[in-house]
């Protein structure tokens, strides 16, 4: 098959690894159709510090890197970093991004991969990217006797608060981009300094981002449906919180954190801007079958104290790029070789995570 041949990518999952993934194939060559069961609307996760020092001589990562990093070293909002890379998804093009379309089903063959919506409309092309999280459909298909992620035995509170609605003598005990640790019986907490609305760094301008890892609501979490049979279902949003558990919630901030960690707590519980994420850890044994691959989370589902899983689904992107450079004339050797390169490398990742977790 000669590269010309090789021209379109379905992209199941449109957050961050897929948008990379998307903006990635499209640079290259490639026409691109990026399925995400979600809206249109910006995700209110919690912070990520992107590497921003390519680690190959390739000139996509580079690309990739200060896109994303918007090419600086800062710690940022999901959000942000979501924003810029649809921005740039949207000048493309050749990438076409779907919303509110969820898929329930992939295959392929000799000559074609495919997904299918709920809604019985099929998406076909030459091969086809899995980035849909950690409960990936595409998993399912490339690993059916081992299709889920482990719940980690945690879940994890995250959020961002506006620093000015803090009292204002703290506003500069912070420094933009630095992360802040504290651990206590009510487990650990990381915060953040990140640029704020309009980008604006100045004290009493910026975001407070957190992360509360948070194991004592093993038991709440199946009853509330958020676990079925030891399988993660969904994450556990503001809105839906009971009452008394964030009175609960308050009552644990105010008896375990420091009076500046406890004031953004206090904050995102009231008005309720925080999800409750189960954490999942995903230790793959294969990414490649055929004409279909899986990257990030569906890939390889790692705790966030690694600190490590958007790097690791840009370096996924950056590898299927090189290898299909190295193969153009066969996109399953291809992601066989893609495979080849990462499999050990994102074992490892996952691995250090329950290391780190454990001790």
């Amino acid at each position: 098959m000669s590269h010309k041949q090789i021209e379109h990518a379905i992209i199941v999952g449109g957050s961050l690894g897929g948008l990379m993934m998307g903006l990635a194939l499209s640079r290259s060559g490639y026409t691109v159709t990026i399925l995400e069961r979600a809206d249109s609307s910006l995700r209110n996760g919690a912070f990520i510090r992107l590497h921003t020092k390519p680690y190959r001589n390739s000139e996509i990562e580079r690309e990739l890197r200060h896109l994303a990093s918007s090419g600086n070293n800062n710690v940022e909002a999901w959000s942000a970093i979501q924003e810029r890379l649809r921005n740039a998804v949207a000048k493309e093009p050749g990438i076409t991004l779907r919303h509110n379309t969820r898929i329930v089903s992939v295959g392929q063959n000799e000559s074609s991969a495919w997904a299918t919506s709920e809604e019985e409309q099929t998406f076909k092309g030459d091969f086809l990217i899995g980035a849909d999280g950690y409960r990936s459909i595409v998993r399912r298909y490339l690993n059916p006797d081992k299709p889920f992620a482990d719940y980690a035995g945690y879940l994890v509170w995250v959020g961002k608060v506006d620093e000015e609605l803090l009292p204002k003598k703290d506003w500069k005990k912070r420094q933009l981009s630095n992360a802040y640790f504290n651990n206590s019986a009510a487990g650990t907490l990381t915060t953040a300094v990140m640029p704020g609305k309009e980008g604006g760094t100045n004290p009493g301008q910026r975001w407070i981002g957190y992360c509360w890892f948070d194991h004592s609501h093993n038991q709440l979490l199946s009853e509330l449906g958020v676990l079925k049979d030891g399988v993660a279902q969904h994450s556990l949003y503001g809105e839906d919180i009971p009452d008394w558990l964030l009175e609960e919630l308050s009552q644990t901030s105010h008896a375990h954190w420091n009076k500046e960690d406890d004031a953004i707590l206090q904050i995102a519980i009231k008005n309720r801007s925080l999800i409750g994420a189960p954490v999942n850890e995903y230790i793959p044994n294969i990414l490649s079958k055929g004409r279909i691959a899986m990257i990030g989370d569906a890939a390889h589902t790692m705790s966030p104290m690694t600190g490590a899983g958007f790097n690791d689904s840009l370096d996924d992107a950056v590898t299927i790029i090189d290898s299909i450079k190295q193969y153009p004339d066969s996109i399953t050797e291809a992601l066989s070789e893609y495979q080849t390169r990462r499999l050990d490398v994102v074992r490892q990742d996952v691995l250090a995570g329950q290391y780190n977790r454990r001790n």
